[in-house]
């Protein structure tokens, strides 16, 4: 059974952020140090940034989907913040952006194919509003990583 990429560790919850830059920001120093595999973080951030400065990624309906490729990450990574309030953030309709995947992605031939279905699936979850709403009124990121990732689909305990 395939695992999803998102972890509950990479999970910002109640995101208060003024704007895009702020928000990625955030994100992006939220994420544990393992997981970007010795990666500074600012790195990261400007790869993102730089990103947004072809095009925004916010595709409306309250989604952003900031991604960026990097020849130091071994496999993909996603985090996920969440901005009850909304933030001011370039969209394709004009409205606050509420929730953000940040998605990076190592720099080879498969990543481009795995972009799609990741943003596709991403998309997919999200579109429905009685789940943004749930989304939303979560407290922690352990509530939005359960309304998520289906119980089926979580990783496995490790047994001792």
């Amino acid at each position: 059974m395939a695992y999803p990429l998102l972890r509950e560790e990479n999970i910002v919850a109640g995101l208060d952020a003024i704007n895009r830059e702020d928000a990625l920001a955030k994100i992006v120093d939220a994420l544990p140090a393992w997981s970007l595999r010795g990666i500074e973080k600012q790195k990261i951030l400007d790869l993102l940034l730089l990103r947004e400065q072809v095009g925004t990624t916010a595709i409306g309906r309250g989604m952003a989907l900031p991604h960026c490729f990097s020849s130091e990450i071994p496999e993909p990574i996603v985090a996920f913040g969440v901005s009850p309030k909304g933030i001011s953030y370039p969209s394709l309709d004009a409205r606050p952006v509420h929730f953000i995947f940040v998605l990076i992605l190592p720099q080879n031939e498969a990543a481009e194919r795995q972009k799609r279905q990741i943003l596709q699936n991403i998309k997919g979850s999200l579109g429905d509003r009685h789940m943004q709403e749930c989304l939303k009124a979560a407290q922690t990121a352990s509530e939005i990583y359960q309304l998520i990732i289906p119980e089926a689909q979580r990783a496995p305990a490790l047994e001792v």
